[in-house]
Protein backbone atom coordinates (compact mmCIF):
# COMPACT_ATOMS: atom_id res chain seq x y z
CA UNK A 1 0.00 0.00 0.00
CA UNK A 2 1.04 3.38 -0.74
CA UNK A 3 1.23 6.34 1.60
CA UNK A 4 2.85 6.43 5.45
CA UNK A 5 2.73 3.88 7.85
CA UNK A 6 3.50 6.07 10.89
CA UNK A 7 0.33 6.78 13.59
CA UNK A 8 -0.68 9.66 14.55
CA UNK A 9 -0.06 11.06 17.65
CA UNK A 10 -2.43 10.99 20.16
CA UNK A 11 -3.97 7.53 17.91
CA UNK A 12 -3.89 4.31 18.76
CA UNK A 13 -2.53 1.57 16.17
CA UNK A 14 -6.08 0.36 16.07
CA UNK A 15 -7.70 3.57 15.50
CA UNK A 16 -5.31 4.18 12.63
CA UNK A 17 -6.50 0.90 10.53
CA UNK A 18 -10.34 1.71 10.92
CA UNK A 19 -9.74 5.18 9.09
CA UNK A 20 -7.56 3.72 6.34
CA UNK A 21 -9.96 4.00 3.33
CA UNK A 22 -8.15 0.68 1.99
CA UNK A 23 -9.80 -1.34 5.26
CA UNK A 24 -13.34 -0.63 3.66
CA UNK A 25 -12.88 -1.56 0.48
CA UNK A 26 -15.04 -4.52 -1.18
CA UNK A 27 -11.53 -5.24 -3.41
CA UNK A 28 -9.93 -6.91 0.18
CA UNK A 29 -12.90 -8.43 0.51
CA UNK A 30 -12.53 -10.25 -2.86
CA UNK A 31 -9.34 -10.94 -2.28
CA UNK A 32 -9.55 -12.23 0.89
CA UNK A 33 -12.68 -14.59 -0.76
CA UNK A 34 -10.00 -15.58 -3.75
CA UNK A 35 -7.61 -16.05 -1.38
CA UNK A 36 -9.39 -18.86 1.14
CA UNK A 37 -10.68 -20.62 -2.12
CA UNK A 38 -7.10 -20.55 -3.55
CA UNK A 39 -5.96 -22.32 -0.24
CA UNK A 40 -8.52 -25.05 0.19
CA UNK A 41 -10.33 -23.03 3.17
CA UNK A 42 -13.77 -22.17 1.44
CA UNK A 43 -15.04 -24.93 -0.90
CA UNK A 44 -17.65 -25.52 -3.21
CA UNK A 45 -21.29 -25.60 -1.77
CA UNK A 46 -19.68 -23.79 1.48
CA UNK A 47 -22.13 -20.81 2.86
CA UNK A 48 -20.55 -17.39 3.62
CA UNK A 49 -21.59 -15.77 6.68
CA UNK A 50 -21.02 -12.27 5.97
CA UNK A 51 -20.91 -11.38 9.91
CA UNK A 52 -17.89 -13.69 9.87
CA UNK A 53 -16.40 -11.83 7.29
CA UNK A 54 -16.99 -8.20 8.56
CA UNK A 55 -15.66 -9.20 11.89
CA UNK A 56 -12.67 -11.20 10.44
CA UNK A 57 -11.97 -7.82 8.29
CA UNK A 58 -12.82 -5.49 10.45
CA UNK A 59 -15.17 -3.92 8.21
CA UNK A 60 -18.97 -2.68 7.68
CA UNK A 61 -21.39 -5.04 6.07
CA UNK A 62 -21.78 -2.96 3.00
CA UNK A 63 -17.99 -3.59 1.26
CA UNK A 64 -18.91 -7.32 2.28
CA UNK A 65 -21.86 -7.58 0.65
CA UNK A 66 -20.31 -5.64 -2.57
CA UNK A 67 -17.86 -7.37 -2.76
CA UNK A 68 -20.22 -10.52 -2.94
CA UNK A 69 -21.97 -9.20 -5.87
CA UNK A 70 -19.40 -8.75 -7.54
CA UNK A 71 -18.03 -12.08 -7.04
CA UNK A 72 -21.00 -13.37 -7.97
CA UNK A 73 -21.01 -11.39 -11.25
CA UNK A 74 -17.88 -13.25 -12.10
CA UNK A 75 -18.77 -16.69 -11.41
CA UNK A 76 -17.30 -17.56 -8.42
CA UNK A 77 -20.37 -17.23 -6.09
CA UNK A 78 -23.67 -17.72 -6.10
CA UNK A 79 -26.39 -15.25 -4.64
CA UNK A 80 -29.74 -16.66 -3.32
CA UNK A 81 -32.72 -15.69 -1.08
CA UNK A 82 -32.69 -18.74 1.13
CA UNK A 83 -28.99 -19.71 1.81
CA UNK A 84 -27.06 -16.02 1.06
CA UNK A 85 -23.80 -16.44 -0.96
CA UNK A 86 -22.56 -19.61 -1.42
CA UNK A 87 -19.03 -20.37 -2.90
CA UNK A 88 -20.05 -21.89 -6.62
CA UNK A 89 -20.00 -25.91 -7.52
CA UNK A 90 -20.21 -26.46 -10.76
CA UNK A 91 -22.59 -28.61 -12.74
CA UNK A 92 -21.65 -31.85 -14.61
CA UNK A 93 -22.27 -29.75 -18.15
CA UNK A 94 -20.54 -26.47 -16.75
CA UNK A 95 -17.24 -28.95 -16.13
CA UNK A 96 -17.41 -30.42 -19.80
CA UNK A 97 -18.06 -26.79 -21.05
CA UNK A 98 -15.00 -25.53 -19.55
CA UNK A 99 -12.83 -28.02 -19.72
CA UNK A 100 -13.45 -27.72 -23.44
CA UNK A 101 -12.64 -24.35 -23.59
CA UNK A 102 -9.16 -25.05 -21.37
CA UNK A 103 -8.49 -27.61 -23.36
CA UNK A 104 -7.87 -25.39 -26.19
CA UNK A 105 -5.95 -22.56 -24.14
CA UNK A 106 -3.72 -25.01 -22.47
CA UNK A 107 -2.65 -26.67 -25.60
CA UNK A 108 -1.67 -23.10 -27.23
CA UNK A 109 0.14 -22.26 -23.74
CA UNK A 110 1.83 -25.46 -23.58
CA UNK A 111 3.05 -24.52 -27.62
CA UNK A 112 3.94 -20.97 -26.67
CA UNK A 113 6.39 -22.00 -23.76
CA UNK A 114 7.86 -24.65 -25.79
CA UNK A 115 8.94 -21.54 -27.98
CA UNK A 116 10.19 -19.45 -25.60
CA UNK A 117 11.76 -21.81 -23.09
CA UNK A 118 15.55 -21.16 -23.38
CA UNK A 119 14.50 -17.18 -23.27
CA UNK A 120 16.29 -15.83 -19.79
CA UNK A 121 15.29 -17.65 -17.05
CA UNK A 122 12.62 -19.39 -18.47
CA UNK A 123 13.76 -23.10 -18.66
CA UNK A 124 15.10 -22.32 -14.89
CA UNK A 125 11.70 -21.43 -13.50
CA UNK A 126 9.79 -23.73 -15.32
CA UNK A 127 12.46 -26.73 -14.22
CA UNK A 128 12.03 -25.35 -10.45
CA UNK A 129 7.93 -25.41 -10.56
CA UNK A 130 7.60 -28.80 -12.41
CA UNK A 131 9.53 -30.37 -9.61
CA UNK A 132 7.58 -28.78 -6.80
CA UNK A 133 4.38 -30.35 -8.28
CA UNK A 134 6.15 -33.69 -8.54
CA UNK A 135 7.13 -33.84 -5.03
CA UNK A 136 4.03 -32.55 -4.08
CA UNK A 137 1.84 -35.25 -5.96
CA UNK A 138 4.13 -37.96 -4.90
CA UNK A 139 2.34 -37.63 -1.47
CA UNK A 140 -1.43 -37.52 -3.17
CA UNK A 141 -4.16 -35.53 -4.43
CA UNK A 142 -3.16 -33.52 -1.09
CA UNK A 143 -4.02 -29.23 -1.25
CA UNK A 144 -0.31 -29.00 -1.43
CA UNK A 145 -0.79 -30.55 -5.24
CA UNK A 146 -3.15 -28.49 -6.13
CA UNK A 147 -1.32 -25.61 -5.32
CA UNK A 148 1.92 -26.51 -6.85
CA UNK A 149 0.31 -27.74 -10.44
CA UNK A 150 -1.70 -24.03 -10.02
CA UNK A 151 1.76 -22.55 -10.21
CA UNK A 152 3.09 -24.97 -12.58
CA UNK A 153 0.42 -23.82 -15.19
CA UNK A 154 0.49 -19.89 -13.91
CA UNK A 155 4.59 -20.22 -15.15
CA UNK A 156 3.47 -22.13 -18.15
CA UNK A 157 1.31 -19.63 -19.27
CA UNK A 158 3.99 -16.66 -18.23
CA UNK A 159 6.64 -18.23 -20.35
CA UNK A 160 4.59 -18.19 -23.40
CA UNK A 161 4.34 -14.43 -23.31
CA UNK A 162 1.05 -13.90 -24.53
CA UNK A 163 -0.91 -11.40 -21.89
CA UNK A 164 -4.08 -11.94 -23.72
CA UNK A 165 -4.44 -15.73 -23.46
CA UNK A 166 -3.42 -15.03 -19.82
CA UNK A 167 -6.09 -12.91 -18.97
CA UNK A 168 -8.97 -16.04 -20.80
CA UNK A 169 -8.14 -18.37 -18.21
CA UNK A 170 -10.58 -18.73 -15.60
CA UNK A 171 -7.79 -19.19 -12.50
CA UNK A 172 -10.59 -19.25 -9.60
CA UNK A 173 -13.13 -21.35 -11.55
CA UNK A 174 -10.11 -23.90 -11.85
CA UNK A 175 -9.65 -23.83 -8.56
CA UNK A 176 -13.03 -24.21 -7.58
CA UNK A 177 -13.37 -26.95 -10.22
CA UNK A 178 -10.54 -28.76 -8.31
CA UNK A 179 -11.53 -28.48 -4.63
CA UNK A 180 -15.00 -29.93 -6.10
CA UNK A 181 -13.79 -32.90 -7.01
CA UNK A 182 -10.44 -33.61 -4.65
CA UNK A 183 -11.94 -36.08 -2.71
CA UNK A 184 -13.25 -38.07 -6.13
CA UNK A 185 -10.21 -38.38 -7.63
CA UNK A 186 -8.52 -42.11 -7.53
CA UNK A 187 -4.81 -42.90 -7.10
CA UNK A 188 -4.80 -44.32 -10.07
CA UNK A 189 -6.37 -41.23 -11.70
CA UNK A 190 -4.19 -39.07 -9.35
CA UNK A 191 -0.85 -41.06 -10.85
CA UNK A 192 -2.36 -40.91 -14.58
CA UNK A 193 -1.92 -36.70 -14.11
CA UNK A 194 1.42 -36.81 -12.63
CA UNK A 195 2.49 -39.03 -16.04
CA UNK A 196 1.00 -36.50 -18.18
CA UNK A 197 1.95 -33.92 -16.65
CA UNK A 198 5.85 -35.27 -17.21
CA UNK A 199 4.65 -35.24 -20.68
CA UNK A 200 3.49 -31.76 -21.04
CA UNK A 201 6.71 -30.65 -19.04
CA UNK A 202 9.10 -32.75 -21.29
CA UNK A 203 7.90 -31.78 -24.41
CA UNK A 204 8.14 -27.58 -23.47
CA UNK A 205 11.79 -28.48 -22.16
CA UNK A 206 12.61 -30.12 -25.33
CA UNK A 207 10.99 -26.95 -27.04
CA UNK A 208 9.30 -28.54 -28.96
CA UNK A 209 5.78 -26.62 -29.61
CA UNK A 210 3.82 -29.24 -31.81
CA UNK A 211 4.30 -32.08 -29.16
CA UNK A 212 3.93 -29.80 -26.22
CA UNK A 213 0.59 -29.03 -27.60
CA UNK A 214 -0.52 -32.03 -28.05
CA UNK A 215 0.05 -33.48 -24.83
CA UNK A 216 -1.27 -30.68 -22.82
CA UNK A 217 -4.91 -30.96 -24.84
CA UNK A 218 -4.54 -34.69 -24.22
CA UNK A 219 -4.03 -34.38 -20.28
CA UNK A 220 -7.01 -31.75 -20.76
CA UNK A 221 -9.75 -34.09 -22.39
CA UNK A 222 -8.57 -37.46 -20.51
CA UNK A 223 -9.57 -34.67 -17.26
CA UNK A 224 -12.54 -33.65 -18.95
CA UNK A 225 -13.96 -37.58 -19.30
CA UNK A 226 -12.60 -38.76 -16.43
CA UNK A 227 -14.90 -35.16 -14.09
CA UNK A 228 -17.69 -35.78 -16.55
CA UNK A 229 -17.99 -38.88 -15.63
CA UNK A 230 -18.13 -39.48 -11.98
CA UNK A 231 -20.99 -40.21 -10.06
CA UNK A 232 -23.73 -37.55 -9.12
CA UNK A 233 -22.26 -37.32 -5.37
CA UNK A 234 -19.61 -35.58 -6.92
CA UNK A 235 -22.07 -32.83 -8.44
CA UNK A 236 -24.57 -32.54 -5.57
CA UNK A 237 -23.21 -29.51 -3.96
CA UNK A 238 -24.08 -27.98 -7.18
CA UNK A 239 -27.85 -29.39 -7.39
CA UNK A 240 -28.06 -27.58 -3.55
CA UNK A 241 -27.26 -24.07 -4.92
Amino acid sequence: MKGSTTTAKNESPQQTSKIKPESSSPQRVMDAIVNGIQKGRYVPGQRLIEADLTRELQMSRGPVREAFKRLAGEGVLVLSKNRGACVRAQTREEVNDTLVVLEALAGLAAKLAARHIDEGSNRKRFIAVFKDAVKQGEKGETQAFLESRRNLYDVLYEIGGNKELRGMVPRVQINLMRLQFQAFVSRKQHESQLKELHAIAESVLEGDPKKAERTAKFHLRRRRLSLTSLPDEAYAAANQL
